[in-house]
């Protein structure tokens, strides 16, 4: 982090320039294949992860390929559709910047924003992503109480390529152990490459250089069928951000008994997640979680998409959270409604559109000669 603490990348416009590695994915994919079980990721993020070609169906795609290897995994760039998604991909612009500037600007305690984020951002090559990264980790601090311990520990399940992972490596706390769990391999293998990148300095482990699990990490990459090398760890924060949304009840149950396990009591627990996308079960939370925060954000691309922060305690909870998600339904449905009237109001300009250039038709035919007989028939027609 600089001495003002405005977040600046070290290769800003080359970072994801990342050549994959096909012996460690390879490695990674057959420990899945033979060990992962219930806990491998669905066939989407699997063979069928960024496929583009129209032409190609599910059915072509039976399994992993040195070829699908090339055209899918062999580099870093490839992987960032689906990790954070078409707009997230995009370099920020003023567009970007204003869908997020009053919000980001209302909660950066951490002086990561300058004052011009358009021009800095641009300089510093931050794409959208980067700017849900400093709207995570400005909320994720804003509540933990664990900030003044000498070393905070942190578990983040779904972390695609260290995007968060890389904000608190870089300095936001003096001194952070970082757990990056996941169930796809490319994640697996491209969060080692990317953080090693990035910190060539520190101390990043993964279970498959065979790297035994220990607290000395800087930051530590392990499968989500491992876990149970974490023995008692425990952990400050748990983290899950854009991937318990398209799991299925089995894996959301899974990875929330993980967090109940695994968190320290009083620890923070944040999850991000489109609660109205591909998973669509029981968002079950623990009734000992007190809920802190519950909104939308705007990283928020549906109704029912919110940042939730809640803190592991003893005792139940559950009335509390049921009045706050009542609360949350409200903005649900101003949501809608506010789509529905923006819908209604470009369905009227449509019609005004296309009234107005049907009158500059009638208007241009009456100007024809009256003898030319069909056009006459033509505007009797129009005016009955």
């Amino acid at each position: 982090m600089t001495s003002n603490n405005i977040f600046l990348f070290k290769n800003p416009f080359s970072r994801f320039e990342i050549k994959g590695d096909k012996k460690l994915f390879n490695a990674i994919v057959s420990d899945m294949m033979n060990n992962a079980g219930k806990l491998a990721p669905s066939d989407h993020w699997n063979w069928n992860l960024a496929i583009n070609d129209e032409t190609e169906t599910r059915e072509k795609i039976s399994g992993y390929s040195d070829d699908l290897f090339d055209k899918s995994y062999s580099e870093l760039q490839m992987m960032l559709d689906p990790w954070v998604g078409v707009m997230g991909m995009k370099y920020i612009n003023e567009e970007v910047v204003g869908r997020y500037e009053d919000f980001l600007k209302g909660i950066d305690h951490l002086g990561l924003l300058p004052d011009d984020i358009v021009s800095c951002g641009e300089s510093n090559g931050w794409k959208e992503t980067d700017l849900g990264s400093i709207l995570d980790i400005n909320l994720i601090t804003a509540y933990a109480q664990s900030s003044r311990k000498e070393k905070i520990s942190i578990c983040e399940v779904g972390g695609g390529y260290g995007r968060l992972a890389e904000l608190f490596l870089s300095g936001v706390w003096q001194d952070v152990h970082y757990v990056l769990v996941d169930a796809v391999p490319a994640s697996l293998m491209y969060a080692y490459l990317y953080l090693k990148s990035q910190f060539p300095d520190k101390n990043i482990g993964s279970y498959y250089n065979g790297d035994i699990y220990s607290k000395e990490f800087d930051c530590y990459i392990m499968p989500a069928w491992t876990t149970q090398l974490l023995g008692d760890s425990l952990f400050d924060i748990t983290i899950n951000i854009e991937s318990l949304q398209e799991t299925t009840q089995f894996h959301y149950d899974f990875y929330i008994d993980l967090f109940d396990r695994i968190t320290v009591s009083g620890g923070e627990i944040y999850i991000s997640n489109a609660r109205d996308y591909i998973f669509k079960g029981n968002w079950n939370i623990p009734h000992h979680w007190e809920t802190l925060y519950l909104n939308n954000t705007p990283r928020s691309w549906s109704p029912d998409h919110p940042t939730q922060i809640m803190r592991k305690c003893s005792g139940d909870f559950s009335l509390e959270k049921s009045m706050i998600e009542s609360a949350f339904e409200q903005q649900i449905q101003a949501w809608d409604h506010q789509q529905e009237l923006e819908k209604q109001t470009l369905d009227i300009a449509d019609r005004d559109r296309i009234c107005g250039e049907l009158q500059q038709t009638i208007s241009d035919m009456k100007a024809i000669p009256k003898d030319c007989s069909i056009v006459n028939r033509v505007i009797r027609r129009v005016f009955g």
